[in-house]
């Protein structure tokens, strides 16, 4: 693992040591690492990378753990840590990151089906506000179908067609066969987006759930542009989003922020957006917004329709 690129691990690390200090010494600790949380918050993150163990009663440094810490301490309080540090906020500042691609395919798997019966949820909450009855439906990033599933299962005769990659593919056409519904997974990707030419000419609407939020606005007006090929004038966008509202951070749903917290560890580039925001990437296709129905604490849908 590359321990010189995490931040985080590194202030880990240092109050870490610095509390293990003070214990040994039996003196009294700084009133700040008294503080449960923040002893918790050191503590699970040098468990997740494996710097810590647990002998079923208590943490436990190994010699090799020992010899990692050492590792990363010398790094902090050499003279290169100026270095160290420009480096982490150049990477930090100037490259892309997007979650998928830096999973597993096991990870991915896990992943996707844990998605499905989030998203169906959504779903559910989704068809009371508009009716998809007979109606042919193109999903991006659809994953493995939950939301696709509440739609179809809620709206007669609807044609749902779902694109995403390989592995929320495959796991979509197993929910697919267990919840007898009928829908098309088609792997494809969103910046370079074919699909078949027996699918349809166009889709009466165009369903994107949380999906723009991983990426800048120029690779979203990308992703719009290529969905515009299979537009005409009647076809209308869902766009289901952790949507801001535009006020002071601590006004926020507390669950719209812990969304933006997991796309600056998760995806680098993305950002959430306001509905103004969101309804001008429409203006690049020439879109505009038509209604916003809050569906939950966390996701707003924007209905975008044609100008």
């Amino acid at each position: 693992m590359d321990y010189e690129n995490y931040m985080e691990l590194y202030e880990s690390v240092y109050f870490f040591n610095r509390i293990q200090i003070h214990r040994c010494n039996d003196n009294d600790l700084d009133n700040k690492l008294l503080d449960e949380s923040i002893y918790k918050a050191v503590t699970r993150i040098l468990v997740v990378y494996k710097l810590l163990d647990y002998n079923g009663s208590t943490f436990v440094m190994t010699n090799e753990h020992k010899e990692k810490h050492r590792y990363i301490l010398e790094n902090i309080i050499n003279k290169t840590q100026n270095e160290h540090y420009a480096k982490m906020f150049s990477k930090a500042m100037s490259e892309s990151q997007f979650f998928f691609d830096s999973i597993s395919d096991l990870e991915y798997e896990i992943y996707s089906r844990y998605n499905f019966p989030i998203t169906f949820e959504t779903g559910n909450e989704a068809v009371k506000h508009v009716d998809l009855s007979n109606k042919r439906v193109l999903e991006l990033g659809g994953n493995s179908g939950g939301l696709a599933t509440a739609v179809v299962t809620n709206a007669k005769n609807c044609r749902y067609t779902v694109v995403d990659t390989k592995i929320p593919c495959m796991i979509g056409n197993e929910f697919k066969e267990l919840n007898n519904v009928n829908i098309a997974f088609i792997e494809s990707n969103v910046f370079d987006l074919t699909l078949p030419n027996e699918s349809c000419d166009y889709y009466d609407y165009i369903v994107i759930m949380n999906l723009l939020h991983d990426f800048d606005d120029t690779k979203c007006a990308d992703i719009l542009r290529n969905c515009i090929k299979y537009c005409d004038s009647t076809t209308k966008f869902l766009i289901i989003e952790d949507i801001l509202t535009g006020e002071f951070e601590p006004f926020e749903p507390k669950e719209a922020i812990m969304h933006g917290l997991r796309l600056s560890v998760e995806c680098r580039g993305g950002k959430q957006r306001t509905a103004d925001e969101l309804a001008r990437l429409f203006l690049n296709v020439k879109y505009k917004r038509e209604k916003a129905i809050k569906l939950s604490n966390v996701h707003t849908m924007m209905v975008m329709a044609a100008m």
